[in-house]
C-alpha cells in the first residue's frame, strides 16, 4: 500500500508524464500533418481529448488585413448553435487582446456579447497565442459543460500556449514556401508558353490561362496601350461578358490607368455591383508602355490577397517581355516583312528591337534602278501589257535585290529603290549593292526579251549608287509608314541613276572607294547634279573582279 508520502510524489510524476506526452503529441502532429489547416485541426482534436473538451476555437491574424479569422472549430456538442457565431467570435477576439490565459463562465462573459441566455454550465478558457517577442498572433477558446477547468489543467493549458506559436509560424512558413513554389511553377509554365513559339495571339490566350490557373478570378485579361490613340485597348480576355457592360468596361479601364500613372500593381477588393474585385499590373519595359495585365472577381469574395499579387507579378515579369517582343515582331513584319529576304527577316524576329525603326545613324549604299524612256513606253503599250511588264520587272528587280540582302525601300512608278546596310549592318554592303546593280541589268536583258516578243518595245534601265551616313527608320503617318532612309547620299543616288544610261551602273566616288579593289571600274569626271555645289567623279563599273 502506498504511503501518503509517495501518492503526491507519484500523481506529480504522471502529470509531468503527461505534460511530456502532450508535447510529443504536439511534435509528432507538426511533423506528419500534410498541411497548416491539417496540423490545426489535429491539434484541436488532441486538446479536445486531453482537456476533456467539448468546444475547442483556433483563430490566427491574417497577417495582411490583420483580422482575426477563424481557422478551425471542433464542436461536439453544437455549442457554436447555442452560443451564435458572432458571440464566438466576440469571444475569440476578447482572448486575442488578453495578456494571459483567462477563465470564465459563460454567465460572466457571454451577456457583454448579447447573448441574454447563456448557458449556465458552460465552463471557457480564453488563451491569447502570442509570441515569445509580443506579436500577436490569434487565439485559443475551449468550452466544456459540468466542471471548471482543473488547477493540472491550467497547466496544460500553459504547455499547450508553448506550442502553439511555434506552430503557427511553422503553418506561415509552409504556406510562404507553398507560394514561392507555386510562384516559380507558374513561371516555369509561362516560360514553356514563351518557348512554343506560338502566334501572338494564341500566348497571350495561354498565358490568361495559366493566370486563371494560379489566381482563381472569375475572369483574366491583356488590355495593349495603343500609342496613336494614348488608350488602352482590350486585347485578350479569358471571356468579355463584363467588358460587354459599360459601367464594367469604364471601371477596368479606369483602374488600367491607374495602374499605369502610379507605374505599379494596383488592385481594389471593395468595388460596388458586378465588379467587386480587379487586380492589374502595369507592363512596362525598357520604358516603353506595353499594357496592363489582370484579374477581375475573385472566388470567394474576400478579394486578391498577397499571394495572389505576387503571383500577378511574378507572371507579369515573364510575360512583358514576351509581349514586348511579339509586338515588335508584329511591328517589324508589317514594317519589314516584303522588303527584306524572309532569311534576314528571320533574323530580325531573332532579336527585334525598335531602336532600328525609332532611327539610326548608319553608313548605307543606296541603289537606285529606272527604266530609261518609260514616260513614251507608257504612251505607246496597251495598259494591260504595260502593267504585266512593269510588275515582271519590278518583280525580278526584287528578288535580285532581296538576294543579296538588300532591303527593297520603295517603288516609285517604275524605280525600285533598295538599301544596303541597313537595318542590319553589312561590312561588304558596297560590293553587295554593285553586285546587285550589275545582276539586274542582266535580269532585265531577260525581261525585255519575254515582253519584246509580246510586243513591248525595247525599255532598259540605268542603275545609280551612291554610299554614305544616312537616318534610317521607320517614317510616316499613323496611317501608313515605311522603312526608308533620309540624307545627302540618297538624294545622290537618285541624281546618279538619272544620268546613267541604258544598261549603265553608275557609282559615286564614296561607293567606288570602299569597292575599288574588287570591281573593273571607268571613271567619268565633270559629273554636275542639281544639289551638289561642284562637279563630282562619278565610276561606271564594268565587272566585279574580286
Amino acid at each position: 500500500m502506498e504511503d501518503q508520502t509517495t501518492s503526491p510524489l507519484r500523481e506529480l510524476l504522471e502529470q509531468t508524464q503527461k505534460k511530456l506526452d502532450l508535447v510529443m503529441a504536439i511534435d509528432q502532429i507538426r511533423d506528419t500533418a500534410p498541411d497548416p489547416t491539417a496540423m490545426l485541426s489535429m491539434i484541436a482534436s488532441l486538446i479536445i481529448e486531453q482537456l476533456r473538451s467539448e468546444l475547442c476555437m483556433i483563430c490566427l491574424f491574417d497577417r495582411e488585413t490583420e483580422r482575426l479569422e477563424l481557422k478551425v472549430i471542433n464542436d461536439r456538442k453544437e455549442w457554436l448553435a447555442k452560443l451564435g457565431m458572432e458571440s464566438a467570435y466576440r469571444l475569440a477576439v476578447r482572448a486575442a487582446e488578453m495578456n494571459e490565459i483567462t477563465f470564465w463562465t459563460a454567465k460572466d462573459i457571454l451577456p457583454e456579447f448579447g447573448l441574454a441566455v447563456p448557458p449556465d454550465d458552460l465552463f471557457i478558457v480564453g488563451m491569447p497565442i502570442v509570441m515569445k517577442a509580443g506579436e500577436r498572433l490569434g487565439s485559443l477558446v475551449l468550452g466544456r459543460a459540468g466542471c471548471p477547468f482543473r488547477q493540472f489543467e491550467r497547466e496544460l493549458l500553459d504547455v499547450i500556449e508553448s506550442q502553439l506559436d511555434s506552430t503557427v509560424v511553422q503553418g506561415y512558413l509552409y504556406n510562404d514556401l507553398q507560394q514561392r513554389n507555386k510562384e516559380l511553377e507558374t513561371i516555369y509554365r509561362v516560360d514553356r508558353i514563351r518557348d512554343q513559339s506560338l502566334s501572338f495571339d494564341d500566348m497571350l490566350a495561354a498565358v490568361l490561362q495559366e493566370l486563371r490557373r494560379g489566381i482563381q478570378a472569375e475572369m483574366g485579361f491583356i488590355m495593349l496601350y495603343e500609342h496613336t490613340g494614348g488608350h488602352l485597348e482590350l486585347r485578350a480576355t479569358t471571356h468579355d461578358d463584363l467588358f460587354q457592360v459599360p459601367s464594367c468596361n469604364e471601371m477596368i479601364d479606369q483602374i488600367g490607368n491607374e495602374a499605369l500613372q502610379k507605374a505599379e500593381l494596383v488592385y481594389h477588393n471593395d468595388l460596388p455591383g458586378r465588379l467587386n474585385s480587379v487586380m492589374c499590373i502595369p507592363l512596362i519595359l525598357r520604358d516603353s508602355i506595353i499594357g496592363v495585365f489582370g484579374v477581375i472577381n475573385r472566388y470567394g469574395g474576400d478579394g486578391f490577397d498577397e499571394a495572389d499579387r505576387r503571383l500577378l507579378q511574378a507572371i507579369a515579369s515573364q510575360i512583358d517581355t514576351a509581349i514586348f517582343e511579339g509586338l515588335e515582331q508584329r511591328r517589324l513584319r508589317q514594317v519589314l516583312g516584303r522588303s527584306v529576304d524572309p532569311r534576314v527577316m528571320q533574323r530580325l524576329l531573332a532579336s527585334p528591337s525598335v531602336s532600328l525603326l525609332k532611327g539610326e545613324r548608319a553608313i548605307v549604299s543606296v541603289l537606285y534602278a529606272d527604266i530609261r524612256g518609260s514616260t513614251h513606253l507608257a504612251e505607246r503599250t496597251d495598259p494591260e501589257l504595260l502593267v504585266g511588264f512593269i510588275n515582271d520587272y519590278l518583280g525580278r528587280m526584287s528578288e535580285v535585290v532581296l538576294r543579296h540582302e538588300g532591303t527593297l525601300d520603295k517603288f516609285v512608278g517604275d524605280e525600285v529603290m533598295a538599301l544596303f546596310g541597313v537595318p542590319f549592318p553589312q561590312e561588304d554592303h558596297a560590293l553587295r549593292a554593285v553586285q546587285a546593280g550589275l545582276e539586274m541589268q542582266v535580269a532585265h536583258q531577260g525581261v525585255m526579251r519575254l515582253w519584246q516578243a509580246r510586243g513591248v518595245e525595247a525599255a532598259p534601265i540605268g542603275v545609280g549608287i551612291a554610299t554614305g551616313e544616312l537616318i534610317a527608320g521607320e517614317m510616316g503617318s499613323p496611317q501608313r509608314t515605311q522603312y526608308t532612309v533620309i540624307g545627302r547620299a540618297a538624294n545622290l543616288g537618285a541624281r546618279i541613276c538619272g544620268a546613267a544610261k541604258a544598261g549603265q551602273v553608275l557609282i559615286s566616288q564614296e561607293t567606288y572607294d570602299q569597292v575599288k579593289g574588287q570591281v573593273e571600274a571607268k571613271p567619268i569626271p565633270g559629273m554636275q547634279f542639281k544639289g551638289v555645289e561642284h562637279e563630282i567623279t562619278v565610276y561606271e563599273v564594268i565587272r566585279v573582279t574580286g
